[in-house]
């Protein structure tokens, strides 16, 4: 229950998107604020029309999180209230409440704060597609230092301990949703350093940028010890397949923050 908000989503042209401002008195930037499904539409969908409003619905794929309980009871209202929520807004800083699925309280972790901060920051820079995809493949080095191969005893460490202060339950699939909540701190980092990549596709191809010097930077950003080779280095194997311009690294369809609303792109 409470999944989503409406069974369906709305997508809609550039032309629909402004019609449907001007009918509620709201600016565009407001509008696709408050509809995630209008952040993520192409101008043009290409099964809508190009030349007149449109509007196509479909299954809603965003799920949605219950609003801080701590926000909502100051304003009088005593029932949960759920929100489509970005990711940088997932946690609500006043509170320090995980929003999404369900409230979890992260305050015993300042370090998801700074994250938010980070992927705001993210969002302001290189814009929704530029920060989604670079959490998105944030996680994917993630995921492989938790296998056997890259595995990381120091992060590994760091996240029992973090999981621990939190009181979530043990770690059992690096995809669960308390394995997202103790990781987060990390994959804002790694997004950070990832994101110019979805904005200058010639960012890891450019002239002087060394893949060594790369992997030693966001190592110490994480504070991790160098390696002293590059066998068993996620960081250097991501960088590896978009210097080799594997299409679906860049392909934003592929983008879903399952834990908060950020839809695919239509």
């Amino acid at each position: 229950m409470g999944a989503t908000l409406l069974t369906k989503e709305a997508v809609l042209n550039g032309l629909a998107v402004e019609r449907l401002a001007i009918m509620s008195s709201l600016s565009e930037e407001r509008l696709r604020r408050s509809l995630p499904a209008l952040s993520w539409s192409h101008p043009y969908p290409p099964y809508l029309p190009a030349n007149i409003p449109s509007v196509y619905m479909s299954a809603a794929k965003a799920p949605s999180g219950v609003i801080c309980r701590g926000c909502t009871t100051r304003r009088g209202i005593t029932a949960d209230v759920r929100a489509h929520l970005a990711l940088p807004d997932i946690v609500c800083l006043q509170h320090r409440v995980w929003q999404s699925p369900a409230p979890c309280d992260v305050s015993a972790a300042p370090e998801i704060d700074r994250a938010q901060h980070t992927l705001r920051r993210i969002r302001r820079l290189h814009g929704n597609r530029g920060m989604s995809l670079g959490v998105r493949d944030a996680r994917w080095i993630i995921a492989a230092w938790t296998s056997n191969v890259c595995r990381e005893s120091e992060l590994t460490d760091r996240w029992h301990s973090r999981r621990a202060v939190l009181g979530l339950v043990p770690w059992h699939r690096s995809d669960d949703l308390s394995a997202r909540i103790v990781t987060h701190p990390e994959v804002a980092i790694l997004a950070a350093a990832l994101a110019p990549n979805y904005t200058d596709p010639t960012y890891f191809t450019r002239t002087g940028f060394q893949l060594r010097r790369f992997s030693a930077y966001l190592r110490a950003s994480l504070d991790l010890n160098p390696i002293p080779h590059s066998m068993n280095d996620p960081i250097r194997a991501f960088v590896r397949i978009v210097q080799s311009n594997r299409a679906r690294w860049r392909d934003p369809k592929s983008v879903m923050i399952t834990e908060t609303a950020t839809p695919r792109c239509t």
